[in-house]
Parts: structure tokens; C-alpha cells; sequence
């Protein structure tokens, strides 16, 4: 129908459905955004499957959930399926309507779901973006692949109700077909780990409790990941609080996970996760059960710290507030809303403050040990009536270096770095903004002080120090002169007895 007043621009297809692999998916997150499609769909079980298929590998994610009735199945292929401004029901995962799409376009070019419901026959519709790409329209196929077919054939022969989702073509992750590459193949391999991982973690709250989830990774059961170590009795639990947005609960619980030397050696590295102790503490915000953000402390001024490493702080929110905490497409990020990021802070700032009592309190006790003279990097001098500063050659790293200085190069880089200082851009910056200034080794990881530790303790064994010797030494060494919790560290991982 024309009309004066208006004209319909309708999409270019081929252009919009190239635009939506642009969402800035990676595997793991793909896959966690049709696992939860599944949970929404009240499954009990879940099975993602990667098949190398001699160099045209394919992924799929099933459920036995309640699956879906023709016109459900053809509503849900759709872009933009469901309104992100509508009322949805208390445990449901979606948010735009686009997450089974995008999600699936940005790891492949053909997208197949089978679904059925109990007592209904089985429905089968495809996206494959070749065929879009040629007609340049909307052609939603109505046939599986070879392939595809197959894995749904083999999927409802046991199953009465419930959906497959197939990646073929999956030229983000597999570009190309690569028979007899290993290489590709490893690839491909170390991707299935990252979704295991992956799962573990964002779905853990399913993996108990009176609605458990099961989720299979090529048949092996996931087991979940514990950010909060809530078993361990060593885990300091602080008192939940509720806060509110529009009238929302928001609710906030404290763990203050335990000292490395409470734990055992299996049990500090499993609480470390994917990326270490001081990368994994702050906020772990739940939207519906399922985890949006790990380990960010999330308001302006809070930073990770290596006392505060034991920290970790669980937020449960629903669905209702989403728009409040700007969760995206993706469902990997959220900002806290304004009206609650004071309470926030002080939230985290006393789970920071009982981490960093915990942290410290073995440091503390081998400073209080120790009362050897101190070995500092840098000393006053004076030269020409004139105050200055210079690197003192008796540190015992730099004396060890300088005996190995046979064309004496390191002793000119000292002297160059010695007459180099900035002193008064050090002086202005320090005036001006004193709290902005790095303290020593801040925002660095244990690894870093680790190294160093390292060396001084067995150039110290060598000169025939005892270990509690050589430990007392390190304590009274800056940096560690600052930070003996950090020798104290070292000592638990080495196994050296300093008590």
C-alpha cells in the first residue's frame, strides 16, 4: 500500500545478516548463549558436542527441554524474535531476541534447529548465509544438511521432547576445510576446552541444588567451578545484605576465601581459576542464576591489589533491572546503576579490608621475627655540596649482578640511570597528585615478586646461609621491606619453614 506520509525501508538481507556475526562473540560465550536458551526451556540436561568430521567440524547443543511447536520454531528463527521492552517471566535467560542468531552467526554460516515438542512431531528450520548472500532474502530453509540430518536423526531417536542447535560451516573458529591438518584440529580441540571451562563457571549455580542441571562436553560431565570455595570451612562468610533498584532486590553476599596455608595444594589451585588469585577477586554479578561479570570490582576507584585477592563478592539480580545495569547482547557486561554505587563500594571496601587482615597476618608475624639491618635500593649522597641520590652497590641483587660485570656495562647503566633521575617531574607529579602515585610492585602479580624471591634465596643458600637465614634476609630487602606477606607466600609455595 502507498501512502504520502511514509515509505518501509525494509533491511537488505544479505547486508543485516552479515552485520549480525559483529557482535563480538567468542566461542565460549556463543555456546553460553544458546545453553541459555536451554535453561529457560526447563532442561534437565544439556549436551554440547565438538566432531572434528575429518576437517568439516561441526558443533551442536542439545537440551531435553520442552522444545518448541512450528510456529514457535519459525518465531524463534527470526531476527529480533522477541522485544527486549517486554515483561519476561522470572527465570528467563533471553534479552534482545537475537542471542540464538547472533550468537550462532558469529561462529558460523549455516544454523540449523530441530526441536519438538512431547506428543508433536519433530520441525527442522536452517539459516545458511550462502543462500541468503545469492538471493539476497529472507530464505529460511526448510531441510537439514546431510550432515545435520544425521545428528538430529540420532539425537530424537532418544529423546521425546526438545531442541538441537548445529554450527556448520564454521568458518570463524575453522576457516576452510583441513582434512589431515593437526595443527587446525588441536585448534579446534583447545576451543571445546575453553566452552568446558567456560560452562563451569557462568552455569555453576545450576549444577546443584533442587533444579539440578547436568551439562556433557563430548559425553564428560562439566563439573562446576566455586568462585566462593563455600564447602571450605576455612571461608569467611560476612552477612548478606539486600539493596534495591526500582523497588528490585539485589542481593549481596561477602566470602573471604582462605589463606593459602588453610588450603591444601589442590584446593589453591583449583580457587585460582582460569586466571590466577589477584585476577579472579571483586564483584560476581548473577542475572537469573546465570553469572554476567567474574571477578571486577566494578565502581570508579577500585582496584584488583594483591591483598585483596581473597575477596570475592556474589550479586544476584533478576531480569527485571536490565536495562538499569546496561546488560548487553551478550550478556557479559553490566554496570551497576547510580543509585547503588555508593553502597557498593562500601560493600567491597570491607571485604577488601577483611582480605587484606587475612592476607597479611602470616607477613606480619615473620616482620615482627626479623631484625637484621635493612638493604634499600637507592641512598641519599652528596656530591659538590648538592644532594642527590644514587643505587646502593651492597643491595645484594645488584652487588651479585656487578660481580659478573667483567666489561663493566652494568656498572655504566647504573651511573646512567643514577644522573638520569627526573627528579623534578618525580617532585611535581608527587605535589600534584600524591594519591595517583604507584606504590612498590602495585598492580603487580605475585609472579612478579616470585622471580626475584627466587634469586636472592638461592644466592643467599649459596653463600651458606640457613633457609630461615637466607628468608630473614629477603624480609629485610626492599621491595619486600613493604610487603613481608609476600616472603611469607613464597615460603608456603616452596615448602620452606620460616615459623
Amino acid at each position: 500500500m502507498y501512502s504520502e506520509d511514509y515509505e518501509l525501508a525494509k533491511p537488505n538481507a544479505a547486508s543485516l545478516m552479515q552485520s549480525l556475526r559483529a557482535f563480538g562473540y567468542d566461542t565460549a560465550t556463543a555456546v553460553a548463549d544458546l545453553i541459555d536458551n536451554s535453561i529457560t526451556a526447563q532442561a534437565s540436561r544439556i549436551f554440547i558436542q565438538f566432531e572434528w568430521n575429518d576437517g568439516n567440524p561441526w558443533i551442536s547443543i542439545a537440551d531435553d527441554g520442552f522444545g518448541m511447536s512450528e510456529s514457535e520454531l519459525f518465531e524463534a528463527m527470526k531476527t529480533g524474535s522477541k522485544n527486549p521492552l517486554d515483561v519476561r517471566n522470572a527465570d528467563d535467560l533471553g534479552r534482545f531476541g537475537l542471542g540464538l542468531k547472533t550468537a550462532s552467526f558469529s561462529q558460523c554460516k549455516r544454523l540449523t534447529v530441530a526441536s519438538k515438542k512431547k506428543d508433536d512431531q519433530l520441525y527442522v528450520r536452517c539459516w545458511d548465509l550462502d543462500v541468503v548472500s545469492v538471493k539476497n532474502d529472507w530464505i529460511l530453509l526448510k531441510k537439514a544438511s546431510d550432515c545435520a540430518l544425521k545428528i538430529i536423526q540420532d539425537y530424537f531417536a532418544a529423546e521425546s521432547s526438545g531442541t538441537l542447535v548445529i554450527w556448520e560451516k564454521i568458518d570463524r573458529i575453522i576457516p576452510g576445510t583441513h582434512v589431515d591438518d593437526e595443527e587446525y584440529q588441536n585448534a579446534f580441540l583447545s576451543f571445546a576446552k575453553a566452552v568446558k571451562d567456560h560452562i563451569s563457571l557462568v552455569f555453576s549455580s545450576y549444577m546443584y541444588g533442587t533444579r539440578k542441571i547436568q551439562f556433557y562436553l563430548n559425553g564428560m560431565l562439566v563439573q562446576m567451578w566455586d568462585p566462593f570455595m563455600s564447602d571450605n570451612t576455612y571461608t569467611t562468610r560476612m552477612p548478606g545484605e539486600i539493596l534495591y533498584v526500582n523497588g528490585r532486590e539485589v542481593r549481596i553476599k561477602s566470602f573471604i576465601l582462605p589463606h593459602q596455608s588453610k588450603i591444601s595444594p589442590e584446593e589453591y589451585d583449583q580457587g585460582a581459576g582460569l586466571h590466577g588469585w589477584t585476577a579472579q577477586q571483586g564483584f560476581y554479578v548473577y542475572r537469573n542464576n546465570r553469572l554476567i561479570v567474574a571477578g571486577d570490582w566494578l565502581i570508579p576507584g577500585l582496584e584488583k591489589q594483591e591483598q585483596y585477592r581473597l575477596a570475592r563478592i556474589r550479586v544476584d539480580i533478576g531480569n527485571e533491572t536490565d536495562s538499569e545495569w546496561n546488560i548487553d547482547v551478550r550478556k557479559s557486561v553490566a554496570v551497576p546503576p547510580i543509585s547503588i554505587q555508593k553502597e557498593l563500594k562500601r560493600i567491597a571496601v570491607a571485604a577488601q579490608r577483611e582480605s587484606s587482615k587475612i592476607y597479611r597476618h602470616r607477613g606480619k608475624k615473620l616482620a615482627r621475627s626479623v631484625k637484621k639491618e635493612q638493604q634499600f635500593v637507592w641512598h641519599q649522597n652528596v656530591r659538590n655540596g648538592k644532594l642527590g641520590y644514587e643505587i646502593n652497590r651492597n643491595h645484594p641483587i645488584i652487588r651479585s649482578l656487578l660481580q659478573t660485570d667483567t666489561k663493566g656495562e652494568i656498572k655504566q647503566l647504573l651511573s646512567l640511570i643514577e644522573e638520569t633521575i627526573p627528579v623534578p617531574m618525580i617532585i611535581s607529579d608527587y605535589s600534584e597528585k600524591s594519591k595517583e602515585m604507584l606504590n612498590p610492585f602495585e598492580g603487580k602479580t605475585t609472579d612478579a615478586f616470585d622471580g626475584m624471591i627466587k634469586v636472592l634465596y638461592d644466592m643467599y643458600r649459596s653463600n651458606g646461609c640457613s633457609p630461615n637465614e637466607a628468608i630473614e634476609n629477603i624480609a629485610n630487602t626492599e621491595p619486600y621491606i613493604y610487603s613481608p606477606e609476600k616472603v611469607s607466600l613464597f615460603c608456603e609455595r616452596e615448602g620452606i619453614n620460616n615459623g
